[in-house]
């Protein structure tokens, strides 16, 4: 075991840098623009348009949308190459994840509360951003903290489109050394970075909490 870990460290760690590069990426687009679609949620027109994509999204899975986007969009004149199609596919399910999440918190925010921002005249996006959001994210931040501990397994996946990580890293050294070892070292490693980012999301939310209350 300490051989195979000696001789092939970095390619390991080169794994653990991709999948923490799409992690982290899909993390940051999906949460802003999360919050963007729950904003225009609250416009009349486009509500139908984004409850739509919001089934869509919620409907099927997420290997199947990273399938369609980069081998499905050619068929439509759209060539995305395989790093730009395993972001954006990710950006675009966690985004309408992320935004339903925050819809249901706005949701679970007492009436009297929003009634008071339109009786002072607030405007509609200073409500939102100023009030509504910093609510919203404390009511539902375990949801949302649950979806990035789902994210970063989910990395796994884009394993499918041929992209290097820690799944088919395992799978090639398991290969060359005929040995279960790499998955072992492997799911170690998730293990870690799950508990690390859990310790690191339940600190964040005690800072939230004593912000908003």
């Amino acid at each position: 075991m300490i051989n195979i870990i000696t001789s092939s460290y970095s390619v390991i760690l080169g794994g653990l840098g991709q999948t923490l590069f799409y992690f982290i990426i899909t993390l940051i687009t999906s949460s802003v623009l999360g919050v963007l679609v729950t904003y225009l949620y609250s416009f009349r027109k486009l509500k139908p348009f984004i409850s739509a994509y919001i089934s869509v999204v919620r409907g099927t899975p997420l290997l199947l949308q990273l399938i369609f986007i980069y081998f499905g969009l050619p068929f439509f004149g759209i060539t995305l190459d395989r790093m730009s199609a395993a972001l954006i596919g990710f950006t675009f399910n966690y985004t309408g994840y992320i935004a339903e999440i925050l819809r249901g918190g706005i949701q679970s925010i007492p009436q009297d509360q929003k009634d008071v921002a339109f009786v002072l005249g607030f405007s509609k996006s200073f409500t939102y951003y100023k009030i509504l959001l910093p609510l919203a994210v404390r009511n539902s931040f375990p949801s949302l903290s649950n979806d990035v501990l789902v994210l970063l397994k989910d990395t796994a996946l884009i394993y499918t489109l041929g992209l290097s990580e820690l799944i088919k890293v395992s799978r090639t050294l398991a290969n060359i050394y005929v040995s279960a070892v790499p998955f072992i070292l492997v799911g170690m490693i998730y293990f870690i970075l799950s508990i690390i980012i859990e310790k690191s999301l339940k600190r964040v939310e005690k800072s939230i909490r004593k912000v908003t209350i």
